[in-house]
């Protein structure tokens, strides 16, 4: 039989019993005396509050365990955007012993609800029960927030891999595990490194050095997948932050699959290298790729096909005119058009600068491609409305036929630009198709444009001069320097076979340089030996006189050689001057005053206007051969020339009649008050010796 307890021993047990009780509470219980100083509490009462048990001992004040709590959060009433409450007020409160409660939110944004109710015996106070519990709405909160951390972690579409601080893998998304093929459970505990392509062998080097470094690492590179594909991948990669353990032992990967951002890319790289960028047409090097495919099919199919190179006519006059950006709009409606004429299965490409070319990829015979080259001209004779510009211009088109003109692509393509100059030469705005005969006299062409490039340094060029007199006399009054060409292989070529070529392909500026040089030098040798001074006649060809630095070059010649300016004469075609009247005119000017004369060389074979002839500062006209070989019986080229005589002095310029082979020529010429004449009724073109020898005896000793 138990012995009853003392109520000492009694009053212990039963404190026991309450200890026990509030200890195993989950909320987080203080009980105060009457004095507010507290008296039991459990390990959750001071967790909540973030007290340590230091603070909390038996006869620690209310007011002092507030202030506390206050220090690591804060207090206040409610759960949300309420100020907070001095500790004193609710000190205050806790005094008077009646219910209330208040929030305190910690540092890590938790709250919790504070209540206090009081304690009475015998309906006297004796003290306060304070109770402390996780706000249930916060609760609340923090697990929707991690619901939706949890669910956004593993439906991203990047993949997310964590990592510890040896780079194991610990956690990763379904996104990851589709970019690397391989199961959650076969990526947990090995390497991250171990996903990447054997070919990057130093990302992990990088890797650890830059996030050492900067905290971060960022850029491409390629997964191994389980099937042994390579998967591109953009990488971020970031220290993640442990919050709880106050360390950075982890890491964050974001994994972005690029293989489709790559394609796209590719896709993009490869229509800019095979489209012209102004234009969108595909370029030369599409053109060449998908020909020698279709002439494949075509062969194989014993069909025909046709292609058809395009020029526009005067487009470098609206590009310099106007500027590149008018003349940009222009290639660009011109591509449009050529679209629209052609059929679907046609191809249409744009060379470069103004030059296009379409593939007629089926037809049935030549008269096909005459019809579409028909249409383009058509279509292009429309104007081209460009801002306040109402423009025009016109194709010259070449015509080659498969297999007729080639079997190969570049074969078509060089016979069809054969063809196009032949367009461009007999009138442009026109088209013109590939013939053998083309072919050669191109050929030659190109035979001829190879050799002439070479023709100064060899030495091959050589000057002849044919004498000029004063009309019913026999005294010399100047020379006219006229180019030859003597090929070690090919003799004399003549100049009606090599200027024209040299004019086009530019080479006439090197050229007309040379013999301004050489002609000034040899008329200044000739008087240094004992000549009377006479007139050095020199043609200028259109390109020279469009050089903007022509009379600079002029005056260079003049001042190597010591010929006077007087002694110079340049002879300069109607086509020439009327090309760009304005800038001729001001070079003309320049020449004149530097006291050069000026002559209108081959007058009436071109379309000068008077009222620029007599704007510029001209010397003389030379009436051209052209008219003067018929004037004894031809009434029209007897009006023409004896016109143009009386027109000359009318204007106060003297004249020239070259090409005078007869003496009737010479007699109807001199009683029609021509000034000066030249042909081979008085000489033939001499050589440098033969024309020095030729002078001397005929001119009057000093």
């Amino acid at each position: 039989m138990n012995r009853p307890l003392s109520p000492a021993a009694e009053a212990n047990r039963y404190r026991t019993c309450l200890q026990v009780v509030i200890a195993s509470l989950p909320q987080g219980i203080g009980i105060f005396d009457e004095n507010l100083q507290l008296r039991e509490w459990n390990q959750g009462f001071g967790d909540l509050l973030h007290l340590s048990p230091e603070n909390l001992s038996v006869g620690a004040h209310f007011t002092d365990l507030l202030r506390l709590a206050a220090g690591n959060g804060r207090l206040g009433c409610g759960r949300a955007e309420n100020p907070e409450i001095p500790v004193q007020h609710l000190t205050d409160q806790a005094r008077q012993f009646q219910p209330q409660w208040f929030t305190y939110v910690h540092p890590d944004g938790r709250s919790q609800h504070i209540q206090c109710e009081p304690l009475s015996v015998d309906g006297a106070a004796a003290g306060l029960i304070v109770r402390a519990a996780i706000d249930p709405h916060h609760h609340d909160e923090c697990a929707e927030r991690d619901h939706l951390a949890l669910q956004g972690f593993m439906r991203t579409p990047d993949g997310l891999i964590l990592t510890d601080d040896a780079y194991c893998i610990r956690q990763a998304n379904p996104a990851a595990c589709q970019i690397t093929g391989h199961e959650l459970p076969d990526l947990i505990g090995q390497s991250i490194f171990g996903l990447f392509s054997p070919q990057q062998p130093k990302i992990a080097d990088d890797v650890r050095e830059r996030l050492d470094q900067f905290g971060s690492w960022s850029g491409e590179a390629e997964i191994l997948h389980k099937t042994g594909a390579t998967i591109p991948v953009n990488i971020r990669l970031a220290w993640l932050d442990d919050p709880q353990a106050n360390t950075s032992a982890n890491h964050i990967w974001i994994l972005t699959d690029i293989t489709e951002l790559r394609h796209q890319t590719e896709a993009r790289l490869r229509h800019a290298a095979q489209h012209d960028a102004l234009t969108d047409l595909p370029n030369r090097q599409a053109l060449l790729l998908h020909l020698d495919q279709w002439l494949s099919n075509a062969c194989r199919q014993q069909g025909s096909m046709a292609v058809m190179f395009i020029d526009l006519d005067r487009f470098k006059i609206i590009n310099e005119t106007l500027g590149h950006p008018v003349g940009d709009e222009v290639l660009r409606a011109v591509a449009r058009s050529l679209s629209a004429v052609v059929r679907e299965t046609d191809y249409v490409a744009r060379l470069g600068g103004d030059e296009f070319a379409i593939v007629l990829r089926a037809i049935a015979m030549s008269a096909d491609a005459a019809i579409v080259a028909s249409k383009i001209i058509a279509a292009l004779s429309q104007p081209i409305e460009i801002g306040e510009h109402r423009l025009h211009t016109s194709p010259s088109i070449g015509i080659s036929i498969f297999p007729d003109d080639g079997g190969d692509s570049d074969a078509l393509l060089r016979h069809a630009d054969i063809a196009m100059y032949h367009a461009k030469a007999t009138g442009r705005n026109s088209f013109q198709f590939f013939s053998t005969e083309m072919n050669r006299a191109t050929s030659e062409r190109l035979d001829i444009e190879s050799k002439l490039r070479h023709a100064i340094d060899r030495g091959e060029l050589l000057l002849h001069f044919q004498p000029q007199f004063a009309a019913g006399g026999d005294e010399p009054t100047g020379v006219e320097a006229l180019l030859r060409w003597l090929h070690p292989s090919d003799g004399m070529i003549g100049p009606d076979r090599f200027i024209p070529i040299a004019e086009e392909t530019g080479i006439i500026n090197v050229i007309g340089e040379w013999v301004l040089r050489r002609a000034c030098h040899q008329m200044a040798d000739w008087i240094a030996t004992g000549l009377p001074p006479l007139r050095m006649a020199v043609n200028v060809s259109a390109r020279q006189l469009r050089r903007r630095d022509f009379s600079e070059t002029v005056a260079s010649a003049l001042a190597e050689s010591g010929l006077p300016a007087e002694r110079l004469e340049l002879e300069i075609t109607e086509s020439a001057v009327m090309d760009n009247p304005h800038h001729a005119s001001i070079t003309l000017q320049r020449l004149r005053r530097m006291g050069v004369t000026l002559a209108i060389d081959d007058f009436g074979t071109g379309y000068s206007s008077l009222a620029y002839l007599k704007r510029f500062p001209i010397n003389r006209l030379k009436i051209d051969r052209s008219f003067v070989t018929d004037i004894e019986h031809d009434l029209n080229d007897r009006a023409i020339a004896l016109g143009t005589i009386a027109l000359a002095h009318s204007l106060g310029l003297k004249v020239i009649a070259e090409g005078v082979e007869t003496s009737e020529q010479h007699d109807l010429l001199c009683g029609n008050d021509c000034d000066e004449v030249q042909g081979y009724l008085f000489s033939k073109p001499l050589d440098s010796a033969a024309a020095f020898a030729f002078l001397h005896a005929r001119c009057p000793a000093r």
